[in-house]
């Protein structure tokens, strides 16, 4: 026979798991009317995604994440190549990360090279979606091996290393 404990009330709060202390300000809080043009690159905003539809009628203007990302110059992935072998091939590794680069935009809007920079022996590569970034090194990794280094600086930011 199971007791009852006398004045003790076990009250379970039902807090959140996680609470995002630093949230991605490029992702919208809430949705944009259907369908809405991006008056920058011309994305389209239809069922709940960005696409590259062309046929949009009576569609309210707008800028993407992407967009805006470009714009304020803050990038949500870096690709950083370096090493004698990245040198020595630079414009063959240009080519594939331009073609890998240029697929992905393709299939989605927001995942766009925003800017290719050349430092101290590196190249420095922006983009404007984290998925791209880690894309991109996957595809020198495989094309070329080396090494990859994959950091997560936070939530909404990615950090890619590759050296050969």
């Amino acid at each position: 026979m199971k007791r009852k404990k006398k004045g003790i009330d076990f009250k379970q709060e039902r807090t959140r798991i996680y609470d995002d202390q630093n949230p991605d300000v490029y992702r919208e809080k809430k949705k944009y009317k259907e369908p809405t043009v991006c008056s920058e690159c011309g994305a389209v905003f239809r069922k709940g995604r960005w696409s590259w539809d062309t046929s949009v009628e009576d569609a309210q203007t707008a800028v993407c994440p992407a967009c805006r990302r470009i714009s304020d110059k803050y990038p949500a992935g870096i690709l950083e190549i370096s090493g004698s072998f990245s040198e020595d091939h630079k414009d063959e590794i240009l080519k594939l990360i331009r073609n890998k680069a240029k697929a992905e935009k393709n299939e989605h809007p927001l995942e766009r090279i925003m800017d290719i920079e050349h430092q101290d022996g590196k190249k420095v590569i922006s983009t404007t979606g984290f998925h791209l970034a880690r894309r991109l090194g996957d595809a020198l990794k495989d094309a070329y091996q080396g090494e990859l280094d994959i950091s997560y600086d936070a939530e909404n930011f990615i950090r890619v290393y590759w050296n050969r």
